[in-house]
């Protein structure tokens, strides 16, 4: 059993060293070798591509940016794009200083430097075999450590700031809540304060009602237990109540007169 395990062991290395040495062999393969004239061309060629995109004025730049993002090259778009947010950081161009090419597997890995009124731009390519587009293309200027530092703070305020600002605001947020509900209180009482006066108006205009559309001959409809005298009693006395208050005086006499010309005879009870 325990020569069984050996031998499996055994053949896991064995399959694990051909493992890697086959791709160290093919990395070795792949790997490009430069010459001299290799070097000195892509140098050459480089140097004047930077200098032609360097010399390009503002509209001129704009151009190539709008011309990459329509032939939906997104390396040059974004490299063009950075260069032009940091020409004001870079001053004025002065000299292309030095050019380094080398070969990083199956592609050219060029870094242009170049030297301009406020500080260094390092120009940043990686070409394929057989140049035929950039896998990798950047424009970074080289900012001291003071200004890096301060970008970070900065960068830091500004986040913080923006964090404390929307905490503040739903802070408030939250405290108007109270003063939500508080309205909302008030607004139901009122509510319930309105309704209840409507009701108490609406009861008083039937009490009311009630009162005024009691008529005389509803006493004439009651039982048959009421005698003469008593009905005629009750009656004047609703008439006189109704003659003061319809009733105005005769400025000529002592006579007083109804207003809607009602005149009073004795009432008999017909059988």
């Amino acid at each position: 059993m325990k020569k069984i395990k050996r031998l499996f062991f055994l053949l896991a290395i064995m399959l694990l060293s051909l493992f890697l040495f086959s791709c160290r062999k093919k990395k070795v393969e792949t790997t490009l070798s430069l010459t001299e004239e290799e070097r000195s061309g892509l140098t050459q060629m480089m140097t004047d591509y930077f200098l032609e995109v360097e010399g390009e004025d503002e509209q001129e730049l704009e151009d190539s940016i709008n011309q990459a993002y329509k032939a939906k090259e997104e390396v040059l778009y974004n490299a063009l794009t950075n260069f032009k947010n940091n020409k004001k950081d870079l001053g004025k161009f002065q000299k292309v200083e030095n050019v380094e090419v080398t070969t990083e597997d199956d592609s050219y890995v060029i870094n242009l430097h170049a030297g301009f009124e406020k500080r260094e731009l390092i120009f940043h390519a990686v070409i394929p075999d057989g140049y035929y587009q950039f896998t990798e293309l950047s424009f970074n200027p080289v900012y001291t450590m003071q200004e890096k530092l301060l970008s970070a703070f900065q960068n830091m305020i500004v986040g913080m700031g923006t964090v404390f600002a929307v905490l503040i605001f739903i802070a408030w947020i939250i405290s108007l809540f109270d003063q939500v509900h508080k309205w909302e209180v008030r607004r139901a009482e009122a509510k319930k304060e309105k309704d209840r006066q409507a009701l108490e108006l609406k009861k008083e205009e039937k009490l009311s009602t009630a009162v005024e559309t009691k008529s005389i001959p509803a006493v004439l409809e009651k039982e048959e237990g009421i005698s003469e005298e008593l009905l005629s009693i009750i009656l004047m006395a609703a008439v006189k109540a109704y003659e003061e208050d319809l009733g105005r005086k005769n400025p000529f006499s002592g006579a007083r007169t109804l207003e809607n010309g009602l005149i009073v005879r004795s009432v008999k009870r017909r059988k």
